[in-house]
């Protein structure tokens, strides 16, 4: 019998042949039988239609199945286009005909399957959308990515992809990356939005916990592009997905190829969210400009460090001195200051015209520092007030992120004047903060400044003409901030810091200090040490949450905020000293005193030293319900490791009372009512 293929072929079309046939070929990651088509690396498996429509038929660790048994229902991927004579079509799967899967790569390393679908734009022209799914050994991960190729003339202006629905048990909890980390119970009705970057979105990385697994949803996106995640419960299942404001930049101008800058992974966590956060998340961070720079290089100064409490005065007046000497005296001067409404315009009006400072300001900010302590006053990096007088003389309005229809983007908070978000692209803005800050430093004498919304308030795409970036989203956001924190950095005088509201990751190198303050604080939901979980190593933040004027200070709910501030590795405080140093706040003053000299001798575990887990004690512990935040037991514990590798657990008795609690591999140990105690493990 004639031979059909070379000798030198025959090995090669044989693996080939059996990678499309009935069986897998030998260490292939793929398996194609009966009709369905399988990625798999030996934990995760991916099985789908090989058929003429597109299904998702099952996503599985080891034996846990988490699609419906049918498949996953629904839309995978919806586009938004923009094409000549402003014709606008969001097309989606069943607008086109699907072309069944092909396999792009298969080896014993990698292996990625793409979807195709021919879609039409009119009676002779036809364009395709092809969706990729690659696995890749060893990871656990599935990476989805989605692309099309258009015609001249034509662009994508929003992605949502891709739109995985999986199974929802009743006790499902979500994890989000909200400030600290928030969980929350996923009924079938919830829905809950991500927006990244954001303190609503600090991370791009989500979880669904059902019994101890997680289904892990994120984007490795090294660039910080604006993006938004949402859920939504509908019956007994859970639809992820991103919804993505594209850069026109992403499309070629003369037609071609559109791909979206990223890939979604998606993996199932058998021992759950905190070792999806750890195993796959931590490690993408630390290969981004804002994640791989350790706390030691970065030269922060000695004085933030020791910096172990922060007191937040407001104004400058004779009772604003008098607590804050009281508070001065009763902390200690390594007590730092955050100094709000120094300046004589309204809080929120008028901004960024901050000077002339309220008068007495500068003197009070020479005696502390005679005291030995430092002063950060309050600026905003974002807002402009349209109606203030620096606005029409700069001409502030070709400053402003434009929507695209051409009007403004305008927020009010509670001075209820309205604001608009100013470009960080502009070069009007950016000259203005950076006089601002070198003028702070000069004439104020301040050690550094604060420069609010940078890291808490979302990026918005924006379609300004003028400025120096393509219209829409992308990575335009963070990379304007970045240019211009740059330059601040550089000019700071030495010694002097800055620090910002809130913790989007992609900033944190930027700033010396994250305020930690608007996560949600509610019996319904609870929050949990994700943002510590990943970022410990590498950033140093103060506060825990706010004190709401509604809120007594002499309560149970202060003692929680600086007790597990203190466990999760925050500085403490961030209070105004007229409320810590009334007389009927003296217990709590007396604690907050404690926990500060505790936190000092812990420099070793929280200054580049790795947050491990939480770590709650049995025994003698009883569980009190706290007022807005709900149960919690008396006694809190957190494992910590240093940068040599030894560990330790942080424990911190807000009772009291004294209590004996049980400690694994320890045994009995007695900590003292409103005490704190260090053990070595």
């Amino acid at each position: 019998m004639k031979k059909l293929f070379p000798k030198s072929l025959s090995l090669f079309m044989l693996g080939f042949l059996l990678s499309v046939g009935g069986q897998a070929a030998p260490h292939s990651l793929i398996t194609r039988e009966e009709g369905k088509i399988t990625l798999h690396d030996g934990a995760l498996s991916l099985t789908f239609a090989d058929k003429d429509e597109f299904r998702f038929l099952d996503m599985k660790q080891g034996e846990t199945h988490w699609l419906p048994e049918s498949g996953m229902p629904g839309i995978l991927w919806k586009l938004t286009l923009k094409g000549p004579n402003g014709v606008n079509p969001q097309p989606l799967p069943s607008n086109g005909i699907y072309e069944g899967v092909k396999i792009k790569e298969d080896s014993p390393a990698k292996a990625t399957l793409v979807f195709n679908w021919t879609m039409r734009l009119s009676k002779n022209v036809y364009y395709p959308v092809r969706v990729l799914v690659s696995l890749t050994k060893g990871t656990g991960l599935a990476e989805w990515n989605i692309e099309t190729d258009l015609p001249a003339e034509w662009k994508v202006t929003q992605v949502d992809f891709p739109r995985l629905t999986v199974k929802r048990q009743e006790d499902a909890k979500v994890i989000l990356p909200f400030g600290w980390g928030t969980e929350y119970n996923f009924s079938g009705g919830a829905a809950y939005l991500v927006e990244y970057p954001s303190c609503r979105g600090a991370m791009q990385m989500i979880c669904m916990q059902q019994d101890k697994m997680a289904f892990y949803y994120a984007t490795h996106d090294a660039n910080a592009n604006i993006k938004r995640f949402r859920i939504n419960g509908a019956g007994n299942t859970a639809i992820f997905t991103t919804e993505v404001v594209t850069s026109e930049s992403w499309t070629p101008a003369g037609g071609g190829t559109f791909r979206l800058p990223w890939a979604v992974s998606v993996g199932l966590s058998p021992q759950g969210w905190e070792q999806a956060a750890v195993q796959w998340y931590k490690p993408f961070t630390q290969t981004t400009v804002w994640g791989k720079k350790s706390l030691a290089s970065r030269k922060i100064p000695e004085w933030v460090l020791n910096a172990d409490l922060w007191l937040r005065p407001h104004y400058v007046a004779d009772t604003t001195w008098t607590s804050l000497k009281k508070g001065l005296d009763f902390f200690g001067p390594q007590t730092a200051f955050h100094w709000y409404q120094w300046h004589q315009i309204e809080y929120d009006v008028d901004y960024p015209e901050y000077f002339p400072p309220r008068e007495g300001f500068v003197s009070m900010v020479k005696e502390i520092h005679k005291k030995g302590s430092h002063v950060i006053p309050y600026t905003n990096g974002r807002l402009w007030d349209p109606a203030s007088e620096s606005y029409a003389r700069l001409n502030g309005k070709d400053a402003s992120c434009r929507k695209e229809d051409g009007t403004l983007y305008t927020e009010i908070y509670g001075s209820r004047v309205p604001n608009t978000i100013t470009c960080p692209s502009s070069q009007i803005w950016r000259k203005i903060i950076i006089e601002l800050a070198d003028r702070i430093q000069q004439e104020l004498g301040t050690d550094g400044l604060y420069i609010d919304q940078v890291g808490a308030a979302m990026g918005v795409p924006c379609w300004a003409s003028n400025h120096p970036h393509a219209p829409g989203g992308g990575d335009f956001w963070h990379y304007s901030y970045r240019s211009l924190l740059e330059k601040v950095r550089a000019d700071l005088r030495p010694g002097n810091i800055l620090i910002t509201e809130e913790n989007a990751e992609c900033f944190i190198d930027l700033f010396d200090i994250m305020l930690m303050v608007n996560s949600p604080q509610s019996i319904y939901s609870k929050l949990v040490p994700l943002f510590p979980l990943v970022y410990s190593d590498r950033v140093v933040v103060n506060g825990f949450l706010y004190y709401p004027k509604t809120e007594k200070i002499n309560s149970m709910t202060f003692r929680l905020k600086n007790t597990i501030g203190l466990l999760w590795g925050t500085q403490l405080g961030w209070i105004e000293p007229e409320r810590i140093m009334a007389p009927e706040a003296k217990a709590e003053a007396e604690f907050l005193r404690t926990l500060t000299g505790f936190r000092k001798k812990q420099h070793d575990l929280i200054y580049g030293g790795t947050f491990v887990k939480e770590l709650v004690p049995l025994g003698d512990n009883p569980v009190i319900q706290v007022e807005n935040m709900g149960a919690y037991a008396v006694v809190q514990g957190a494992v910590w490791k240093s940068s040599q590798g030894k560990e330790a657990l942080l424990l911190v008795n807000m009772d009291t009372r004294s209590h004996r609690v049980e400690i694994p591999g320890k045994g009995e140990q007695v900590i003292e009512a409103t005490g704190c105690m260090r053990i070595e493990l």
